[in-house]
Order: C-alpha cells, then sequence, then structure tokens
C-alpha cells in the first residue's frame, strides 16, 4: 500500500482555469510555478492537510474539496501524493513567501515551467 506524504490541491475557477503559485527565490534560481502542495504532518487528515496549507498560503478557504488522483512521487519508497480539486470563494491573500499567483487555462501552460510532478497532474486535469 503506497504511503501517502503530501496532499496537492488544484484550485478551479467556473472558466476552467486554474490557480498557479511562484514562490520567491534567491538571484540566479530557477523561478518555478506550482500548484498548491503541502506535506502532510503526523496522523492529519488529508482534509485538514489542504485546509491547513490554503488558510496559511492564500489565508483563504477552500470549497467543494474532491480527491481527484494519486501519483507515486517516490516508487522505491512507495510514496505518493493525493490530488485534490476545489474552489475558493471570493478573494485570496497571497502569503509573503510567494512572488505570485495566476489564474491560466490549458492554452497558457507552454507560457510556465513546472516541476514534472505538477505539469502531470494539471495535464491530467485538462484531458479529462
Amino acid at each position: 500500500m503506497m504511503n501517502f506524504t503530501g496532499c496537492t490541491l488544484l484550485i478551479k475557477d467556473d472558466f476552467g482555469n486554474i490557480l498557479v503559485l511562484k514562490k520567491k527565490v534567491k538571484k540566479g534560481q530557477k523561478e518555478i510555478w506550482s500548484l498548491l502542495t503541502q506535506k502532510i504532518k503526523g496522523k492529519e487528515s488529508n482534509e485538514k492537510c489542504i485546509n491547513k496549507s490554503v488558510n496559511k498560503i492564500l489565508k483563504t478557504i477552500v470549497f467543494d474539496l474532491k480527491q481527484f488522483n494519486e501519483y507515486v512521487i517516490d516508487s522505491e519508497n512507495n510514496e505518493g501524493i493525493k490530488v485534490y480539486l476545489g474552489d475558493l470563494k471570493g478573494k485570496f491573500v497571497l502569503d509573503k513567501s510567494y512572488d505570485e499567483a495566476k489564474w491560466i487555462n490549458k492554452n497558457d501552460l507552454d507560457g510556465y515551467e513546472f516541476d514534472e510532478i505538477d505539469k502531470k497532474i494539471i495535464v491530467d486535469y485538462y484531458n479529462l
């Protein structure tokens, strides 16, 4: 059985867009866009992990949380992440450790650099 070590939230809007985030990086480091991802701490539930992450990073609440898929992130150690879909109602305030947040759609994907797992999640979502 897979050991789930983290949760990722794919935040969507009513127009088919998803929210992507860009963390602040030091000069010379590569800027990578990402989905909202959080490590699971102790015995906390996936839902609690997601809700804490949304509260910390976006200072808001997620609604209509639904499980989307599971992904292996380390096959040797049998570790994976669970991915959820959710909606935001109202505005959010981005945590100071992030530079930017943008709503993008599938036509925008080539203009953004993602790590491998986030890219796979986004492509899978748009290929539903």
